[in-house]
């Protein structure tokens, strides 16, 4: 994969975050990446395809995917997108904000039988959590049903205020450079 530059995608809910998005879009793109992300208006949508197909698109577009995990969950956009990330094993990292791994420690007694998801569990929309997919996806992100030792690419860098994120967006994303090599090393 000789490229000079790599496509990252940035998948998260956005209402009530657009400023901070807009500022993790400018960073990443700061650091030379081309950055694919809705609220930027950066998303390629083909003709003639809805929405949902084209944020898919995107994920199977990418290099790179960084889900961003915050407590609302919208349409389920997010979700089916971490979902296609984690289906093609793409380099990926997230962020998950504190309500929600702290709604999951408190839910999880409720929310699964064993290892097996509750169905009968039911969840009313509060301000700190709107739904328990939420919770959820973030299992998906961080292999929570995968034993420990196999698990790769499930990162979840905790945050609680957008701004605590940056420097781990830094650490990971600045130097396109080592993730070029890293990629091609892998042969991907």
């Amino acid at each position: 994969m000789p490229v000079d530059k790599l496509k990252i995608m940035v998948s998260s809910t956005v209402y009530g975050a657009e400023s901070d998005l807009i500022a993790i879009q400018a960073m990443l793109e700061g650091y030379g990446y081309d950055v694919i992300m809705s609220m930027g208006g950066t998303l390629y949508v083909p003709i003639g395809v809805s929405n949902e197909a084209a944020c898919i698109q995107a994920v199977n577009d990418c290099d790179l995917f960084f889900g961003i995990i915050f407590p609302r969950y919208s349409s389920g956009i997010t979700h089916k997108e971490f979902e296609r990330a984690i289906e093609m094993d793409k380099p990926r990292w997230y962020a998950a904000h504190h309500h929600v791994t702290f709604a999951r420690e408190l839910m999880k007694q409720y929310m699964f039988r064993g290892s097996r998801r509750n169905r009968q569990f039911k969840y009313k929309k509060t301000g700190v959590l709107d739904n328990t997919d939420v919770i959820h996806m973030y299992n998906e992100a961080i292999q929570s049903d995968v034993a420990v030792n196999a698990r790769t690419s499930h990162w979840a860098q905790p945050f609680f205020r957008t701004p605590e994120i940056f420097p781990f967006i830094e650490t990971q994303f600045s130097d396109m450079g080592k993730r070029i090599d890293e990629l091609n090393a892998l042969g991907l």
